[in-house]
């Protein structure tokens, strides 16, 4: 059985390769995998009108539907697509994939775990570590329907109209706004700042923990696969590994996973 897992393309954003992920998309189908994973942030939604990024995406979407009766494809969100989970539970049987936020797939004898990363990322902050508040500001993003940039002053209005619940927090940043607004930046100069918010390595840090069952929704026998951080690697020994992106930002490696016989391999598509 073959496996292919790809996540952080980013469509419907500036420096996006949608031309290469249409390619990329159309050999992966003629090579007839078995199992397509799009593990998150493959139509980035935050801070922009969805309805627009999707109709704007419209060919790759399109071809991804036409593929459904060779491959199966798996759409697993991630935090800047997250609006798609609603979506599918609205549309139901309408919507073309299964949309989830985990997705377990066994290969020969090994089972893998596919989430987008996000999740290790909130449990890493040292602020504030609620999975589900994380996840309600990841939906109002997507929701917050502006190309002019004015998003981070619609949360920030709505988190002053609950004043009273976030000073309840204790540990929460001196300055919120500003920490909003770091947030809502292109992923390669958020999650990719090492010093700024020194997110990366405790991010690898947990995904390879002998104890990440604990905190995640993984077995210790699982093979956690993910994305998220932009930094594909395979570390075979903890059971890990990272999709990495689709060419965006400053990197330009088109970057994916494959699985074939349990052993897992990152890859790099070249049009």
């Amino acid at each position: 059985m073959s496996i292919v897992a790809v996540s952080d393309v980013h469509l419907g954003m500036r420096g996006a390769k949608e031309k290469d992920f249409i390619d990329f998309i159309e050999y992966i189908r003629h090579r007839r995998i078995d199992h397509l994973v799009l593990l998150g942030d493959i139509v980035d939604i935050w801070r922009r009108d969805f309805t627009k990024a999707v109709m704007e995406c419209s060919k790759s979407l399109s071809i991804l539907n036409d593929m459904l009766d060779e491959t199966e494809v798996h759409y697993v969100v991630g935090n800047h697509d997250f609006y798609l989970l609603r979506m599918s539970e609205v549309l139901k049987d309408n919507f073309p994939f299964k949309v989830k936020k985990h997705e377990v797939i066994k290969d020969i004898n090994q089972e893998f775990f596919f989430f987008h990363g996000y999740q290790l990322e909130v449990l890493c902050n040292p602020y504030y570590k609620s999975m589900k508040t994380y996840e309600a500001f990841s939906e109002h993003m997507c929701l917050a329907g502006d190309d002019a940039g004015n998003a981070a002053e619609m949360v920030w209005e709505e988190i002053q109209s609950k004043r009273s619940f976030w000073d309840t927090l204790k540990r929460f940043p001196s300055e919120p706004k500003s920490a909003l607004q770091s947030m809502m930046e292109p992923p390669e100069k958020r999650i990719r700042n090492y010093h700024r918010h020194n997110v990366i390595e405790p991010i690898m840090e947990l995904a390879a923990a002998k104890t990440r069952h604990f905190l995640l929704n993984v077995r210790p026998e699982q093979y956690l696969i993910y994305g998220h951080t932009h930094l594909a690697y395979v570390d075979d020994r903890n059971k890990v590994a990272n999709t990495g992106s689709w060419g965006f930002g400053d990197k330009k490696d088109l970057e994916y996973i494959e699985i074939v016989d349990d052993k897992v391999k990152v890859k790099e598509f070249k049009p």
